[in-house]
């Protein structure tokens, strides 16, 4: 599979640069300077040209996992990643072989409500996936 990357140090960059390109996918870290994933998906998400394109999110914090499938938020990996486990993401959310998904299928910012009921009916209520939680939403707010 050949392809074109094009890298950028954080969010800011990113969108600067997709403010003028429309790449196939975009792939990013959650925890950037100057602007990180969470703000740089709310920016896509918001612009109407960007919002289409799917975004696989890499994220260090494992808590994180259990909300992401609790919110059914498929389109991540935890980092370390390894080349395979990329590569099949990026064939799934392209729609290319046998990992293929719906098309639009995962839209990351839609899911941040989703999370927030979760957690609130959690009776438990896990401090670690709250505590992650409103650190997104504050990163997310920051950004605004």
């Amino acid at each position: 599979m050949a392809a074109d990357v094009t890298a950028a140090a954080n969010g800011y960059d990113a969108l600067v640069y997709l403010r003028s390109n429309t790449p196939q996918l975009i792939i990013s870290d959650i925890t950037m300077p100057q602007m990180d994933g969470y703000a740089l998906i709310q920016a896509l998400y918001q612009d109407s040209r960007l919002r289409s394109i799917p975004v696989i999110v890499l994220t260090g914090r494992g808590e994180m996992v259990e909300l992401f499938k609790m919110a059914e938020v498929y389109n991540f990996l935890i980092k370390p990643v390894e080349p395979d486990a990329l590569l099949e993401m990026i064939h799934k959310v392209l729609g290319k072989g046998e990992y293929a998904q719906d098309p639009g299928a995962e839209n990351f910012m839609t899911k941040i409500g989703k999370m927030e009921d979760i957690l609130a009916k959690k009776k438990s209520g896990d401090p670690l996936l709250k505590d992650s939680l409103d650190q997104l939403k504050k990163m997310i707010k920051k950004q605004q």
